[in-house]
């Protein structure tokens, strides 16, 4: 694989994983969203496999539909607009407790020390 074409796959890849992390939707989420596995979804974002065009154009609309607006075309930088909406959305996500991993902890609990 050329360096041009490794670039822009590690391009897609980070602007699928921000725009995804923006959106508050962790990789089983986005990929139900996008009707693939998940592994699909780590793998494309590790750079195991390369995403394909219908893959993109879905993963950007709904990006877009969920205020997130990616430019792949920027030259030099990868500019990722997140609206208003989308930042609303994404802290609910965030601050949903049944999507925490049960042995995580937050705030003022996170400090008290375990009695194991």
């Amino acid at each position: 694989m050329s360096t041009e074409n490794t670039l822009d796959n590690g391009k897609i890849a980070v602007a699928l994983r921000s725009a995804r992390a923006a959106a508050g939707w962790n990789q089983l989420e986005f990929a139900q969203r996008m009707g693939v596995a998940k592994s699909t979804i780590a793998r494309i974002e590790t750079l195991e496999m390369s995403a394909k065009g219908d893959f993109l154009l879905k993963a950007f609309r709904l990006f877009r539909e969920a205020g997130i607006e990616v430019d792949l075309y920027a030259n030099g930088e990868l500019p990722i607009r997140i609206s208003d909406m989308a930042i609303a959305s994404a802290v609910d996500a965030l601050n949903d407790d049944s999507k925490r991993r049960s042995d995580r902890r937050t705030g003022i609990a996170s400090l008290i020390p375990d009695n194991d």
